[in-house]
């Protein structure tokens, strides 16, 4: 299982992220448009190799940019 720095559960797919941004932030935003694209490249099942904080830098603004 993966872990977030400090060592609770976290995401470890494009998929689970997708899922936690869709559900946090609506299909419609932006994060989940961007794993979309991603998971057309490298499918759902992929394994994210970056730290969940950076992941967590990265799709949050976009959960909170207007639409």
């Amino acid at each position: 299982m993966r872990t977030d720095e400090d060592g609770k559960p976290c995401p470890a797919t494009l998929g689970e992220y997708r899922k936690y941004c869709a559900a946090l932030g609506g299909e419609s935003c932006p994060a989940v448009k961007f794993l979309d694209e991603k998971i057309k490249e490298q499918g759902e099942d992929e394994l994210v190799l970056a730290s969940d904080l950076q992941m967590r830098m990265l799709l949050f603004p976009m959960m909170v940019t207007p639409r």
